[in-house]
């Protein structure tokens, strides 16, 4: 069977993802995580490696996209060439500019929360064959990548804007001060010609 990795802060979406994918009697959950800190320890751990992880966006205040480049640099701590887990994120967010985000960290599939399950096995088929997986839906909804001239930070900031987070819960999350996520909000707006948080939004 396909062995796969939860890494979720929500006990319900744990549950009934796990036992769904359980219930076909294709998959196994290898582990399950509700932080950043217990997912770093579960794929230290795992031995085999997952072949895939599914991956939430939000992990209470931390970013879970934040997980995939620890992830390689576990399997490379781990073993020299050894084959890294393939990424699905499964999140409640549907924006463009998060998925795009998930894609660019390095997640081979992105699903939204509210999909069937039988899209959920779709994406898990596709990237297991060496393909990539987002919804078509979302790429024609696509707006232009006024993003695309941010910096890292700038993204990261965007991304988190685009959670609802306001500016004191990002320097919170982000270990900076306001006033340094304020000065990034200034560089964004400038960059994306967006007059305020909702017109950021809307990119």
């Amino acid at each position: 069977m396909i062995s796969i990795a939860l890494i979720d802060d929500h006990p319900l979406a744990i549950n009934g993802i796990g036992a769904w994918l359980s219930s076909t009697g294709r998959f196994t959950i290898a582990g399950t995580a509700r932080t950043l800190a217990e997912a770093r320890s579960l794929l230290k751990m795992l031995d085999p490696l997952p072949a895939i992880i599914i991956l939430d966006v939000a992990l209470g205040a931390e970013d879970g996209l934040d997980f995939i480049p620890v992830l390689k640099e576990i399997c490379n701590e781990r073993k020299a060439g050894i084959q890294v887990p393939r990424v699905l994120v499964c999140s409640i967010y549907e924006d463009p500019f998060l998925i795009q985000r998930a894609i660019d960290q390095g997640a081979e599939g992105y699903v939204a929360k509210s999909a069937e399950f039988t899209e959920i096995i779709n994406a898990i088929d596709s990237i297991l064959e060496g393909k990539s997986y987002v919804d078509p839906r979302y790429r024609m909804n696509t707006k232009k990548r006024a993003w695309s001239v941010l910096t890292r930070r700038e993204n990261e900031i965007a991304a988190l804007v685009k959670q609802s987070l306001t500016t004191r819960q990002i320097a919170k999350r982000l270990g900076v001060s306001v006033r340094t996520v304020e000065n990034h909000l200034t560089h964004i707006y400038v960059k994306t010609d967006a007059a305020s948080r909702a017109e950021l939004m809307d990119l």
